[in-house]
């Protein structure tokens, strides 16, 4: 340590002879004089460049903590590999956040001086650049390049945002005469004081080291304040890095994606298994059924057990439920119990899933940070261990306070609500004609409307229903076609409902109300009207042809909207009909549910349990630490006590560095001597 500055300038000097005289001894260069060093040794060439650095560290009461980097200047009339070193050196230095300064000699033209250019490169924006030229002294008297590098100086060409400063340094004759930092300054001042046209400027606060020194310290400051955020998330690493999308981060996501479809697969899996129609009755279906005998069970308990869940069993379900209730009126309490057969099940599917896929994920989580922890921290033994116990025990937190808010969520779902009208209501119409075209043994039954069997059929190349067929034919030939039921009608609105006694009576003695289609059925053991002959252009329609005239002329009769499948609503009446609008009621239910909960759920865990870690990691660390308090210095500098075994280890590497340094400078000097014939 050297406490005298007078000592400073020859230990910089013999650092930097030993840097680039690296085949002679260190202990030499120590005892070497300011003019050794101007000579050298004999017989040992210096060599031109070097990548190895001079640091010098400054302490005292009034130092800033602040890194100064004198960087070479830029050469052009070198070896095109010492020029492009020291290129690649100055860039790698000025990147980042440090405050650029590029020295300018005046007594070069500034479209020359490369240094400028390289600055505008990193810097492209000027935002940390401020050009400081040198030597005005140099130039003579009345030259005009005086006047060239004033216009530089004042704004008017190579304009920057932080613009030039100015400074005169003692000459060669002045620094033997060992002048004082005072000296200095005063000579500067009274040079740009008495000096044309420097001293004739209005920009006087550009000339001098002084102000250049102020400027540089306001300016610091806010280059601080404007990149703090950037240092500060920079400095909250390793875990800032994993959620801005590292490629460590791609294998937690797809877990984490792994784990919300197996939960929407558990929970589709749990839909009512409804089959509209009798254990015994003839029908298609596309997945198989197993009826168990032996133990009959209730429709509750069927729905429960993902079993089918026959017409039959639905009727012995409402029977139940039913007390004071006037005829054709369902209570609440048959279809609640229902809905909460399968979202019972759910609590299961959640808790499972939970449980084993998020563990997953947890785990996988865990991992990615002890990696970080170690490649990060493994210098530091002690606060390692510490903070992985902290983020294990982190992690354990939220995980728990997820499981409860998710408990939170699916006992939500218990009691059946929805303000989706519209979207329950459709779905509640869309399972009502397909239960009836599977009552009517037209149509394979659909697991589930989000599956893969169960889509909404096209226009196109669909095979019509019975109903549609007789629909079509009735309005192709005008002749009258038996009805679905004698008290079957058409409401104002298009849908199909069953006609009170009194009005099939009206229309069964041949009356008509108004605003309705009634159709009646020939009388029993009476010839059904014939159709007229099909033309050759009848004949020629496809069954899609056949749906679209019959929407068409629905549409003229002021039944606009109606689809393909609205055609099981003509279905006749059945003993069933009420049974089948209970499935239809809560299998919409279901569909309108299951929506909702595998959104949910999974952006219940993803906020409460992966991106609160992440938001409230640093926060946690802060206070687990005790950074803010009286003792945060004392307590941080016992974690960052390196492990003994690191020291040691970096110890014997530096040892054997120094070693293999010492045998290749022998090669080299054994090499140069043997070039010079000296063996």
């Amino acid at each position: 340590m050297i406490t005298n500055k007078d000592e400073v300038e020859l230990a910089l000097r013999r650092a930097q002879f030993a840097v680039l005289n690296p085949n002679v001894s260190f202990g030499k260069v120590l005892e070497m004089s300011a003019e050794d060093l101007r000579y050298g040794v004999a017989g040992s060439d210096p060599l031109p460049f070097s990548r190895n650095v001079v640091c010098v560290d400054l302490e005292g009461p009034e130092l800033t903590d602040l890194m100064f980097l004198d960087l070479p200047g830029i050469i052009a009339n070198a070896e095109p590999e010492i020029v492009n070193l020291v290129e690649e050196m100055v860039l790698s230095h000025i990147r980042g956040n440090c405050l650029i300064l590029v020295a300018l000699p005046m007594t070069d033209d500034i479209e020359n001086q490369k240094a400028l250019r390289l600055a505008r490169q990193e810097d492209p924006e000027g935002t940390r650049t401020i050009g400081v030229l040198t030597k005005p002294d140099m130039l003579s008297v009345g030259s005009k390049a005086r006047d060239s590098w004033l216009d530089v100086i004042e704004g008017r060409k190579h304009r920057l945002i932080h613009g030039y400063f100015c400074t005169r340094q003692p000459d060669d004759a002045e620094r033997n005469k060992n002048i004082t930092s005072a000296q200095a300054r005063h000579a500067e001042t009274s040079f740009f004081a008495e000096t044309a046209p420097w001293s004739t400027t209005e920009h006087k606060e550009r000339f001098g080291t002084e102000n250049l020194v102020s400027t540089l310290s306001t300016l610091l400051v806010q280059i601080i304040n404007d990149r703090l955020p950037l240092i500060r998330s920079m400095a909250n690493e390793p875990f800032g890095s994993m959620w801005t999308g590292e490629s460590d981060m791609s294998s937690l996501i797809h877990e984490r994606n792994t784990a919300f479809a197996e939960f929407k697969h558990s929970i589709n899996k749990t839909q009512p298994q409804f089959i509209a129609r009798t254990p015994g009755q003839a029908g298609t279906h596309s997945f198989p059924i197993q009826i168990d005998n032996e133990t009959p069970a209730t429709a509750t308990e069927l729905i429960a057990l993902q079993k089918p869940v026959f017409l039959t069993d639905i009727r012995a379900h409402i029977a139940k439920s039913i007390t004071r209730e006037l005829p054709g009126n369902i209570p609440f309490s048959a279809k609640k119990t229902l809905i909460t057969a399968f979202q019972n099940t759910w609590l299961t599917c959640a808790v499972d899933c939970f449980n084993r896929s998020f563990e997953s994920v947890k785990h996988s989580m865990l991992a990615l940070l002890m990696r970080c922890i170690d490649e990060k921290f493994g210098r530091y033994e002690h606060l390692q261990a510490r903070l992985k116990t902290c983020i294990t025990n982190l992690a354990a937190k939220y995980f728990e306070s997820c499981g409860n808010f998710l408990m939170a969520m699916l006992e939500i779902e218990q009691m059946p609500f929805t303000q989706n009208d519209h979207y329950l209501q459709a779905s509640t119409e869309k399972w009502l004609s397909r239960y009836k075209d599977e009552r009517a043994g037209k149509r394979k039954n659909s697991r589930d409307e989000t599956g893969s069997n169960s889509k909404r059929r096209k226009l196109d190349g669909v095979e019509p229903s019975g109903s549609a067929s007789r629909v079509a034919e009735m309005f192709k030939f005008g002749a009258p076609t038996p009805a679905p039921s004698s008290a079957s009608v058409f409401d104002v609105k298009g849908s199909f409902r069953a006609a009170p006694p009194d009005s099939a009576r009206s229309m069964s003695s041949g009356s008509t109300p108004s605003g309705l289609s009634a159709f009646k059925p020939p009388a029993k053991g009476s010839p059904s009207p014939s159709p007229r002959p099909a033309s050759p252009s009848d004949a020629a329609m496809t069954d899609s042809d056949k749906i679209n005239n019959v929407l068409a002329q629905l549409a003229e009769l002021g039944y606009p909207g109606v689809t393909p499948e609205d055609f099981g609503k003509l279905r006749q009446v059945d003993q069933f009909e009420t049974e089948i609008t209970v499935m239809s009621e809560v299998r919409g239910y279901f569909q309108c549910a299951f929506k909702r909960v595998i959104d949910n759920i999974p952006a219940l865990i993803d906020a409460k349990f992966l991106r609160a870690i992440a938001q409230n990691l640093q926060q946690e660390l802060i206070s687990e630490f005790g950074l803010g308090s009286e003792n945060a210095n004392a307590t941080c500098a016992t974690f960052l006590v390196e492990d003994p075994r690191v020291v040691a280890r970096r110890e014997e590497l530096m040892a054997r560095s120094r070693r293999l340094e010492a045998v290749q400078i022998r090669l080299h000097n054994l090499g140069l001597n043997k070039s010079a014939g000296q063996v």
